[in-house]
């Protein structure tokens, strides 16, 4: 006669518990992965902004008249440094990026560039919604400003 322990009924109990724990598991995973990338490209935004600020606020004063002035060039070479890393435009350094998010003001010696990006998580761009209005956007904008004072 074979002996019955309380292991021989606790066979599969193993796989319920998982099937059950894992959505819980793999959300909690996927969140935290979405998460340390919104923190990666927020840093990488606001390093390229202030980058740029540098850049601008260095280059504001263009010929003898002492009144510092943003034309299209400076604009076009700081916009190419924000999205790109270089003054060049060859890369892509967030996905969507473009030089009409970014603005422009001087006010006095005052240079200030702002930049709103739209970001959207790579998993799901939205929430499922039970009453069928297509979701809750999980795409929200992140907006950085960066004011520096320009330089002779």
């Amino acid at each position: 006669m074979p002996r019955i322990t309380a292991f021989t009924h606790q066979r599969g109990v193993a796989v319920i518990e998982f099937t059950l724990i894992a959505p819980l598991l793999f959300f909690l995973i996927f969140a935290t992965a979405e998460f340390g990338r919104l923190l990666y490209q927020y840093n990488a935004l606001t390093n390229s902004v202030r980058d740029a600020g540098r850049y601008i606020s260095d280059r504001a004063y263009q010929g003898n008249t002492g009144i510092p002035s943003l034309p299209d060039s400076l604009k076009t070479k700081t916009s190419n440094l924000i999205i790109s890393g270089d003054t060049n435009g060859q890369s892509e350094l967030l996905p969507g990026l473009a030089a009409a998010d970014i603005s422009y003001s001087l006010s006095g010696d005052w240079v200030t560039i702002t930049v709103s990006y739209q970001w959207t998580p790579i998993f799901s761009d939205s929430l499922f919604s039970l009453t069928g209005d297509g979701g809750i956007s999980l795409a929200f904008p992140m907006t950085v400003a960066y004011t520096m004072r320009a330089s002779q």
